[in-house]
């Protein structure tokens, strides 16, 4: 039997702070998330409307995990796991090589980045449907284990491969089981996970209420929940649920760029 390694909370408080982040290009977001960005070993869940900006998010952390260790960066990979088809390359390149412009400009040497270099740290996985997911998450381990430096997981959307051919019932528990999977490869790997969720129509008493999907029970499984709404040059985001932060909801306002996730000036 493995021994019982006991922390006290000054242990616990220096490994969790001294954790890095992954940010988002946006100070005002990053700010909000309390980390400056999404930290490693965490799990991040955006929900919002079609539209709203999640997936654009998500492909700005894969780029953002790219930025040089002399910028305070990680100089890593980072994997997407696509439930919906959402993943666009001509986007990501968009975003990965204004975001490492943007860190030679904060540099006096520039940054000899060769774009077949780039875009060998973002690795793909094509998860349409239920069952191709659910092999997708059972076979992670291996895939980190056989490229060590990925720090960031995005799964873009949660809540697709579960609308058809599954009860609710069975839906939690399955659902709940693979989270319980990713979690405890992220916290053992150091390893940020960000979610992307879809909203659903709760039927009332008297009218219908627009919320995050898959349930109740759900809403608490992330550490940090992120709404975001809005369409055009301005969005919002209120950052709804937080283990960490000091209030349950904060304000700002982001704009989606061509260069990727901006604040508003």
């Amino acid at each position: 039997m493995s021994a019982i390694k006991i922390y006290n909370a000054t242990e616990l408080w220096q490994r969790e702070s001294g954790s890095p982040s992954i940010p988002s290009f946006s100070l005002a977001l990053d700010n909000a998330l309390g980390n400056d960005g999404i930290q490693l070993g965490s799990m991040t869940e955006l929900i919002g409307l079609p539209g709203s900006g999640k997936t654009q998010l998500c492909l700005q952390f894969c780029a953002s995990v790219q930025i040089p260790k002399i910028l305070g960066g990680l100089s890593a990979e980072a994997l997407f796991v696509d439930t919906n088809t959402n993943f666009n390359i001509h986007r990501f390149k968009e975003i990965l090589f204004a975001s490492l412009s943007k860190c030679q400009s904060l540099l006096d040497t520039s940054i000899a980045v060769q774009e077949e270099d780039a875009l060998k740290k973002i690795h793909y996985i094509n998860a349409i449907g239920l069952e191709k997911f659910c092999a997708s998450i059972k076979q992670l381990p291996k895939l980190i284990q056989e490229h060590p430096n990925i720090k960031l997981i995005a799964i873009d959307s949660i809540a697709f491969p579960f609308k058809e051919g599954i009860s609710a019932k069975q839906r939690t528990g399955l659902l709940f089981r693979l989270m319980a999977d990713l979690q405890r490869l992220a916290m053992e790997q150091q390893i940020a996970v960000v979610l992307t969720n879809e909203m659903s129509t709760r039927v009332g008493l008297s009218c219908g209420a627009v919320v995050g999907a898959l349930g109740d029970a759900w809403a608490h499984r992330c550490g940090r929940r992120v709404l975001l709404s809005g369409a055009g040059a301005a969005r919002a985001a209120l950052l709804l649920k937080s283990n960490d932060a000091p209030t349950a909801v904060a304000r700002f306002k982001v704009q989606i760029t061509e260069d990727g996730i901006r604040d508003i000036d």
